[in-house]
């Protein structure tokens, strides 16, 4: 039977040794900084006396833990041994903390998918993505937030416009931060020839692009090359996906292609079915075309 308690100092030992093993056996791909006596200390010093802890026990066996922030709103740690994983703990962890907080945030690293699934399945969203630069392993992680009031999922202010010449810096920037088919500046330079530079001249003549803004920020846009027909991106920056904002600008880029007379309309997608991507291009009438350019397929809209 599990059993759940607050932490106390005597758990330390215990709490150090769920954490590395847990952490080694979920994320061996994640650097090993610390020393296991280094992890004790860090438990008894920072953890246990800065945090409010709570302790599962199988038959008095500290089995896995969690760690909240002293105000309750951050979920610092939480960790199981892993020959109890899948057995509800960590549900029933984060249900206990649900239940006594209003606001509940995380971070969590982008390759550890599992506990992503399980965070998003328990109602939390991402709201944030950032390149590592700001946490110790300098590994790129994701913040998530949860809200009882389920207002993490409300929509945004949203506003649409035809992308300018002095969009294109912030645009650029916005999709360096994209979760699916990621890609860096110096890839799209490298591979596709794309800087600020190159689309200036561009943007007035074969290209017209256009942008989602919410509240100043830059938070989605896509553009088209009416030469060929392409729609060359569509991107939308994490925290903002299921608010139809990439369906918007879909539709923004299919319009015009269509009253420039393009046929057929395409775009090059990454193959993944399990992208979000490829859900929604084949849920609006894309089909595949058997064509690959590098490492994407083409896909051309039905009927165009």
């Amino acid at each position: 039977m599990i059993d759940y308690r607050p932490a106390l100092a005597s758990d330390a030992p215990a709490i150090a040794r769920i954490l590395r093993r847990s952490m080694r056996t979920a994320m061996p791909w994640l650097p090993d900084l610390h020393t296991p006596e280094e992890d004790l200390w860090f438990v008894e010093n920072r953890l246990l006396p800065d945090g409010r802890v709570t302790v599962a026990t199988d038959s008095g066996d500290s089995v896995g833990y969690m760690a909240l922030s002293a105000g309750g709103d951050w979920i610092e740690h939480l960790y199981l041994l892993p020959t109890h994983w899948r057995r509800g703990i960590g549900t029933e962890l984060l249900r206990r903390a649900q239940g006594e907080s209003a606001q509940l945030q995380l971070w969590a690293f982008q390759r550890n998918m599992p506990a992503r699934r399980f965070y998003e399945r328990h109602g939390f969203r991402a709201v944030e993505v950032t390149d590592g630069a700001g946490n110790e392993e300098k590994t790129p992680d994701v913040r998530y937030l949860w809200r009882a009031d389920g207002s993490q999922f409300a929509a945004p202010a949203l506003t649409f416009r035809e992308m300018e010449v002095a969009d294109i810096a912030p645009a650029l920037e916005m999709r360096f931060t994209t979760n699916e088919n990621a890609i860096t500046p110096e890839r799209l330079e490298r591979d596709y020839g794309v800087t600020v530079e190159s689309l200036i001249p561009r943007l007035s003549a074969e290209l017209k692009g256009w942008l989602c803004e919410s509240d100043g920020q830059v938070v989605g846009f896509s553009m088209a090359d009416r030469s060929d027909g392409e729609v060359e991106v569509l991107a939308v920056r994490p925290g903002y996906e299921g608010f139809g904002i990439g369906r918007r600008l879909l539709e923004l880029a299919v319009a015009w292609l269509r009253e420039e007379g393009c046929s057929p309309i395409w775009l090059c997608a990454t193959p993944d079915p399990n992208l979000r991507a490829s859900a929604v291009y084949r849920h609006l009438g894309w089909h595949q075309t058997g064509r690959r350019v590098g490492e994407d397929e083409v896909l051309e809209l039905t009927g165009s």
